[in-house]
């Protein structure tokens, strides 16, 4: 299911069409017994859950006293839909009664959640059958996407997903952001999904940290793609061009990786027709593939927008002030002491993380007296909000041996208050976003 198409759609509909989709997906379409009794079966459930899911709220006024005033919503199904509703949930559904005080008259009224709670024992009867319609012994639920539910509802939404689907052959796999997520909240009674005993996280992220895996993996999903063509990466890349085109994917993100080499070979093949190669067999080099890098910066941003939704301005305020520090610094690092993870400022550097704007690389402690036992984390800012400016060094190469000691540098240690002292300023980096006019050297 794409979790996607529900995005800003409020509580408790986003569920109830996440119920829809799934029940639109099982419905068999065989003429067997059993497919027949099942996709009926489906179909009753999604009339009750189509007219709940438009059903309009409305204000109920209650008879009250001079210093209470209170409201309710109430949703109602008419008609064959009230029926349905009564036979698959076994109940008459109606209206709760009156209940009447000395000072003040409430009407108590049923809500959309109820109404699925009802209908929950119905919904999961109807999965378990098919997961193990025509000999098959699971059903497996991905929802891809799923931080684009509000926050603070993923826990509702997740309870009820688990109660239709546990002690059976139905699996949930949640495709997310795990900084944008939330899965359990805490109360009484607890609510949605708690790891380790209701769910466990499997990252799927291979990052800068472990450069050679994700080297090691691209180029041998890029080799079998381009094995019918009769060669492979190394044969047209330089060996820096390859090893900055993980540098700027940051990571094993094939997607992003292959999207930069089209876009480096187009620059390189460019290039050739000017008569730049001199002659040469054509190949893709570092100076390719830095260009190409300057291309994906507004499109990050764009997804950025998407993504984060309302957080987003603050995660573009933190990520500016992060390159202006590197700037600052002429590196393409920095720096947080462990201990600031955990503040505000540093779940947006972690949520920067996970949009893939800036990327772990290690755990140290800086090589001065004065940091003597303090643990910081190394992170990398994004190759492309870099490329297009003037810098004077290339990135540390960390990935290769004896190098990653260069980046346990004290001054490198990052804090939104950070001092800007004239001496500094005077060596920021040009502003000339010429991708030509970058000074360290690409091969």
């Amino acid at each position: 299911m794409d979790v996607e198409t529900h995005k800003s759609r409020p509580y408790p509909d986003v569920l109830i069409e996440i119920i829809i989709d799934i029940l639109q997906a099982i419905q068999p379409k065989g003429w067997k017994q059993a497919q027949r009794k099942l996709r009926r079966e489906v179909k009753e459930l999604l009339n009750v859950l189509d007219a709940l899911r438009d059903a309009g709220p409305e204000v109920t006024q209650n008879t009250e006293s001079d210093q209470t005033r209170s409201s309710d919503i109430k949703v109602s199904l008419q008609g064959g839909v009230a029926k349905q509703y009564a036979k698959l949930s076994a109940s008459g559904g109606g209206t709760r009664s009156n209940q009447t005080k000395t000072s003040q008259t409430s009407t108590r009224t049923r809500r959309k959640e109820e109404f699925l709670r009802d209908l929950a024992p119905s919904v999961a009867q109807v999965l378990e059958k098919a997961a193990n319609l025509d000999g098959r012994k699971a059903l497996l639920v991905v929802l891809d996407d799923f931080y684009f539910v509000a926050k603070e509802k993923q826990p509702l939404v997740l309870d009820h997903l688990h109660g239709i689907t546990k002690r059976s052959n139905v699996w949930l796999k949640i495709g997310s952001v795990h900084s944008r997520t939330q899965s359990f909240a805490d109360g009484d009674p607890p609510l949605g999904m708690q790891p380790p005993h209701d769910l466990q996280h499997l990252s799927l992220d291979v990052g800068l940290a472990d450069f050679a895996t994700a080297q090691t993996f691209l180029e041998e999903v890029a080799n079998g793609v381009l094995a019918p063509a009769g060669f492979r990466i190394r044969e047209v890349l330089t060996q820096t061009a390859r090893e900055r085109a993980v540098l700027i994917a940051g990571g094993a993100v094939a997607r992003d990786y292959f999207d930069l080499l089209i876009a480096a070979a187009d620059a390189g093949w460019e290039s050739s027709q000017r008569g730049a190669s001199g002659g040469e067999p054509f190949s893709i080099g570092a100076e390719n593939v830095q260009a190409a890098a300057g291309l994906r910066l507004q499109r990050k941003q764009t997804d950025l927008r998407n993504d984060a939704g309302r957080d987003a301005p603050a995660l573009e305020s933190r990520f500016d002030d992060l390159v202006r520090f590197v700037r600052d610094r002429d590196t393409f690092f920095f720096l947080v002491r462990r201990e600031h993870m955990d503040t505000d400022w540093g779940q947006e550097i972690v949520e920067l993380e996970d949009l893939r704007f800036v990327h772990r690389i290690m755990t140290t402690r800086p090589n001065t007296a004065t940091w003597r036992g303090v643990e910081t984390v190394v992170f990398m800012v994004d190759f492309a909000a870099l490329v297009q400016k003037r810098m004077r060094k290339a990135p540390v190469e960390f990935w290769k041996a004896g190098k990653s000691d260069e980046l346990r540098r004290a001054e490198w240690v990052y804090e939104p208050n950070w001092p800007k002292s004239a001496n500094k300023s005077k060596k920021e980096v040009s502003e000339d976003s010429t991708l030509g006019d970058a000074e360290f050297p690409f091969e």
